[in-house]
């Protein structure tokens, strides 16, 4: 009987790991493969070089500068969105006038594509008759108008603040689901031991969130580490690499210089900083949660 069990059980994980093997798994290993050849992408041929390309980064200047941006650019991200998420959840968890209304418009830049949302952006920015020019010309703060997307200064940073605007919403919502999950009682008890709002918060609302925060935090971190589309249609890497990520400088070296096999040398890197990143953070968070 067990053995006609453990059968029936197999036919229905194989389809899920033939579909897992086929469009994940294999590209992966290929991966591996071809970061160890020449390969240019378009032909057939190629030569094993082994470990030339892996080596080759380390001295490669722009590589070094997108690691720098991929970092700084996943670290300001991170932190913004969730430091704005979770006052935000706090709010609308309150009983604040027409919160099922705000809830949506916080969220709705989440569900746009990042496409739509670097062309709108590129609008806001613009330097002449852009949103954001236009206002500090308004207030009298015609000083403080910047070539957002042009000037090395400020290009990533404007990138982070539509990073930011776009998906805040997102773990505002995962912050507000663990909310409804903290029992009353606390709160009460809380307040009959006299503590303050901030108190309250502190010691009650911000232990328990820890789950929440386990997963916004990885979850935001793997899609800022592997971010593309917001930074490829603003700015495409520039000005002056300013801009360049490990994502962009992919793109453009196995795309755009034929370089198919060091390019996909530059996705292995990417692939183990993800996976590092996010073990580490999931190692550490897990253990808050636990002593929470």
């Amino acid at each position: 009987m067990a053995g006609k069990e453990h059968l029936a059980l197999a036919c229905f994980i194989a389809p899920a790991l033939a579909v897992y093997s086929l469009f994940l798994l294999g590209p992966v290993l290929g991966s591996f493969f071809y970061s160890l050849t020449n390969w240019n992408g378009f032909y057939q041929t190629m030569d094993f070089v082994g470990l030339k390309n892996f080596v080759n980064l380390g001295s490669d200047k722009v590589f070094m500068k997108a690691i720098r941006n991929t970092l700084v650019f996943t670290l300001f991200v991170v932190v913004i969105q969730n430091a704005l998420a979770v006052p935000l959840a706090v709010a609308l968890d309150s009983k604040i006038r027409g919160k099922q209304l705000l809830r949506t418009l916080f969220f709705v830049p989440a569900v746009l594509s990042p496409l739509v949302v670097g062309y709108t952006w590129m609008y806001i920015y613009e330097p002449q008759d852009g949103v954001l020019n236009t206002l500090l010309r308004v207030l009298g703060l015609s000083g403080w108008e910047q070539t957002w997307l042009g000037d090395p200064q400020f290009a990533l940073y404007s990138i982070v603040a539509m990073a930011v605007w776009q998906f805040a919403g997102y773990s505002m919502i995962i912050y507000l689901a663990n909310l409804q999950t903290i029992p009353a009682d606390l709160y009460e008890a809380a307040d009959i031991d006299g503590a303050s709002g901030w108190q309250r918060f502190r010691s009650v609302t911000f232990p328990l969130l820890a789950p929440s925060v386990t997963i916004n935090v990885v979850l935001s971190s793997i899609g800022t580490l592997k971010a593309f589309d917001i930074i490829f249609v603003t700015t495409k890497g520039g000005p002056y690499y300013a801009t360049e990520t490990m994502t962009t400088l992919l793109y453009s070296t196995a795309f755009t210089k034929g370089s198919f096999g060091y390019g996909t040398a530059i996705g292995v890197v990417m692939f183990l900083f993800v996976f590092v990143i996010s073990l580490a953070q999931i190692l550490l968070l897990r253990r808050r949660e636990v002593h929470g």
